[in-house]
């Protein structure tokens, strides 16, 4: 499901999709973009606080992208 997921415009629902992302991460991505602008590297996804390291692995294995770019 998460594949070409873009993290920029991915609602609560489909980040939830993701294998071993819950709500609570799901909240943390999207209230960062809305609150600091879209994503514009994988660099970017570390800024969010409470987020585990290994989250940022899970998404580009899971073929999610930022801005239509994969890892």
């Amino acid at each position: 499901m998460s594949k070409n997921l873009d993290l920029n415009t991915a609602t609560e629902q489909e980040l939830t999709g993701i294998l071993g992302m819950g709500r609570d991460h799901a909240k943390k991505i999207i209230d960062y973009r809305n609150q600091n602008g879209p994503f514009k590297s994988w660099e970017d996804l570390k800024r969010v606080p409470g987020l585990p390291g290994n989250m940022l692995d899970t998404l580009k294995r899971q073929g999610c992208t930022i801005a239509g770019k994969a890892a």
